[in-house]
């Protein structure tokens, strides 16, 4: 735990509370300190015991602002209050910039509320999903494991085609180690045999031939095809029929996938830029999770990670682009794409925007098309077709 105030009484009566509970309370009060405690504590809860909401929120602003670590390090903010602040505290906590508040100012109305909050802030951290893959990452990989399919048909093909060039193999071996019986007969005893060998009995000799080729010759060629030829439809008819399941299941997978929604997250503290941009989406496949600045952003990627994000360039906390930069070093956000809106289309801002990890841009005010089609560019498949095809078990 971690208190910040600029106040030593008021953070040691809160820390003094707290360490009745738990084991590992720090305190912060000296302002110019804040970027440095926060980053040597890395809390995992940030109590603001600070006697004005404004207050706390330039603290928070500071850290946001100064910090590189602040977005990298999970962690839950509560926020203490008076009675008079109680309807900004709840604004704010809805908004995403503080996670819980306490009514604490001018004294503790209930002494065990703060530690119930730290508690709730503690359990919801432990309780954290570790991000897994977006619903991009997602499609991509049902993509490439749906690929093996045809790979296994074109395999099963061939298992079959090689049976049947086996069999053919086999007959013309037959058919030519009987042609040379003959010629060998031809050659000991035919009419040209031009006194090789003294044959007194060529009807006799006549019929041991006859008889290799057909007792040990063709049984032994109809011996071997009837071992392998089946040997390998079987291996064929086997490896289907194990497959099928598995084909199945990836199949029943690709139609789940299909059916989710990419989640766009639009960073803007814009009213109208956010009812727009609700407007645009309504009709598409994809959610919208709005954030009004960088600490409600970071605060809503952890509870929803996104699959893009709209980035206004200019936030209330910190600008949008110094956000992108801090986004691209925490590895859970790293690979979402993050697209900039600007109301100007300076070269300077653009070349900024890219530099700080920014996927594209769009410049306001912006169509519906236009909007539609960038966010086509990032989360659905190239051309406009399904994200997701349904996948046949192989026959």
């Amino acid at each position: 735990m971690l208190v910040a105030s600029d106040n030593k009484g008021d953070a040691a009566q809160v820390a003094g509370l707290l360490k009745s509970e738990f084991g590992h309370v720090s305190e912060s009060t000296h302002p110019e300190q804040e970027v440095e405690d926060f980053e040597a504590f890395q809390p995992h809860v940030l109590v603001l015991a600070f006697e004005t909401i404004e207050k706390a929120q330039s603290y928070a602003l500071g850290l946001y602002r100064f910090s590189r670590t602040v977005s990298a390090h999970a962690h839950r903010t509560v926020v203490l209050c008076n009675k008079d602040q109680v309807r900004t505290a709840f604004a704010l906590c809805k908004k995403g910039s503080f996670d819980d508040y306490v009514l604490y100012w001018p004294h503790a109305q209930d002494g065990l509320r703060l530690t119930m909050s730290v508690l709730s802030a503690l359990r919801q951290l432990s309780a954290t999903v570790v991000r897994g893959p977006s619903h991009v990452e997602l499609v991509s990989h049902v993509r490439e494991v749906s690929a093996i399919q045809p790979v296994i048909d074109q395999q099963l093909k061939a298992a079959e085609q090689l049976s049947q060039e086996a069999s053919g193999s086999l007959s013309q071996g037959e058919g030519t180690i009987r042609a040379g019986i003959d010629e060998l007969y031809e050659l000991l005893a035919g009419p040209d045999a031009m006194g090789i060998v003294d044959v007194k009995d060529r009807p006799a000799l006549a019929r041991v031939f006859e008889a290799l080729k057909s007792d040990l010759v063709s049984r032994a060629f109809e011996s071997t095809a009837s071992a392998v030829e089946p040997a390998i439809s079987k291996l064929a008819s086997n490896l289907r029929d194990k497959l099928a399941p598995h084909m199945r299941a990836l199949a029943s997978l690709g139609e789940k996938v299909s059916k989710t929604r990419p989640v766009v997250m639009l960073v803007d503290d814009d009213d109208v830029t956010q009812l727009l941009v609700a407007g645009a989406l309504e009709r598409t496949p994809y959610d919208l999770v709005p954030a009004q600045d960088a600490t409600a952003a970071v605060s809503c990627l952890r509870r929803k990670p996104s699959d893009l994000i709209l980035m206004d360039v200019n936030l209330p906390d910190i600008s949008g682009i110094t956000l992108t930069q801090r986004l691209k070093l925490v590895p859970d956000f790293a690979g979402i794409p993050v697209v900039m809106l600007t109301s100007e289309s300076r070269r300077e801002t653009i070349e900024d925007s890219l530099k700080a990890g920014a996927a594209d841009f769009i410049v306001k005010p912006f169509t519906k098309e236009a909007l539609i089609k960038k966010l086509d560019r990032f989360l659905l498949a190239s051309g406009g077709d399904p994200v997701v095809k349904q996948q046949q078990a192989p026959r």
